[in-house]
């Protein structure tokens, strides 16, 4: 079972997919990921949220793809934000502990740690 010091599934169960559907697999992010997560959270000094981190491939947001992206193959979590400055933070703090893609949404910010030969970074809707 994936955990840190500050993240559990029994805390933070949207580690884990929540999908629901009858054959999930429950998947989490690797733990690789989450104490990159668990450094971030140290360097901003304050706790952080895991909106979303491992899914299945049942799961709402992955059934439309074709190949599996960073939350079915657990390298992403994503972290809400309050304002710009906070985004920043995480950013920053993102960058500092080697993510390799990002995308800015209005109210959270998916930080990956996908292998990529270049940086990867979009805006959502």
């Amino acid at each position: 079972m994936i955990s840190t010091k500050n993240f559990h599934p029994d805390t933070d169960p949207k580690l884990l997919c929540t999908c629901g559907h009858p054959l999930c697999d429950k998947r989490s992010v690797k733990q690789s990921v989450l104490n990159q997560v668990q450094l971030i959270r140290e360097d901003l000094h304050r706790p952080i949220t895991i909106n979303s981190g491992g899914r299945c491939p049942y799961h709402d947001n992955e059934k439309h793809r074709t190949t599996p992206a960073d939350h079915q193959n657990c390298v992403a979590v994503d972290v809400p934000y309050k304002n710009g400055v906070e985004l920043f933070e995480l950013l920053d703090a993102g960058f500092a502990r080697g993510i390799t893609a990002f995308g800015v949404y209005p109210t959270f910010i998916h930080l990956s740690w996908r292998e990529c030969e270049e940086p990867v970074a979009w805006l959502g809707k």
